[in-house]
């Protein structure tokens, strides 16, 4: 079954909640789906963390990481802030990318992070740094079709 029929499929299943976290997992398509959502209604979805492991890029070398990575900055535009490429780990074979710039506000600085990392794995976080105390994960609050448009981005990331 093609992997956005399989993500609409478990969405069904998780039904509307507030009282998460709750994990959906799934595989289809050479692509593995794990999230934490802390919440879920008809219309949004509140994302802990989202990862996405690509199988066709388990040996990506550090070069095709960072060309998926400038590939996926021009794509994920409809994000909160856009994200970009802000530093590369050639040790640990990491690409990490960011809101480029930030959202500020009374409540701290608020991004998303994306790392692009060997293994094929592509992992999306929203933080949330308040000057003088260490940044915490926050949720990242996506529509539903947002949500299933971002999987399939990453999930076609080659």
């Amino acid at each position: 079954m093609p992997l956005r029929t399989e993500l609409l499929t478990a969405l069904d299943q998780l039904g509307n909640f507030t009282a998460g976290p709750r994990e959906l997992s799934l595989t289809a398509d050479g692509v593995r789906l794990w999230c934490e959502i802390q919440s879920a209604d008809q219309l949004a979805l509140a994302v802990n963390r989202s990862l996405v492991t690509v199988d066709k890029l388990r040996t990506a070398p550090l070069a095709k990481l960072e060309t998926i990575a400038a590939a996926l900055a021009k794509r994920l535009t409809y994000l909160l802030e856009p994200i970009s490429p802000i530093e590369t780990d050639q040790d640990q074979c990491i690409v990490q990318m960011r809101s480029s710039p930030p959202s500020k506000g009374d409540d701290g600085t608020t991004y998303y992070e994306l790392l692009v990392r060997r293994g094929g794995e592509l992992e999306l976080v929203r933080f949330r740094k308040i000057p003088g105390q260490p940044r915490e994960t926050i949720p990242a609050t996506l529509t539903r079709e947002a949500f299933l448009r971002l999987t399939a981005d990453l999930a076609s990331a080659n």
